[in-house]
């Protein structure tokens, strides 16, 4: 079951992932083919800009196929990474 905890992970670990590669968020997103507000608020573990409204991202398959492919990794390995 997806969780706070888990999206939380998932965002850390993107955040990682792309300082590690030298990307801004800018950068990172507009290759991915998703706004830098979605991948704020992925990296946020967050669903919305609301902070009244604490749902846990939950992004598409095609949002973190595009994300990995940037990080020049498969989704699996992204999630394995999280330790999903």
């Amino acid at each position: 079951m997806w969780s706070e905890e888990k999206a939380g992970r998932l965002g850390a670990t993107l955040r990682r992932l792309r300082n590690a590669r030298g990307l801004s968020q800018e950068s990172l997103a507009y290759q991915a083919g998703i706004t830098k507000n979605q991948l704020q608020l992925i990296e946020a573990g967050r669903s919305t800009g609301r902070r009244d409204d604490p749902g846990p991202s939950n992004p598409r398959m095609a949002t973190l196929s595009g994300l990995a492919e940037v990080l020049g990794m498969t989704v699996a390995q992204l999630m394995a990474a999280a330790e999903l």
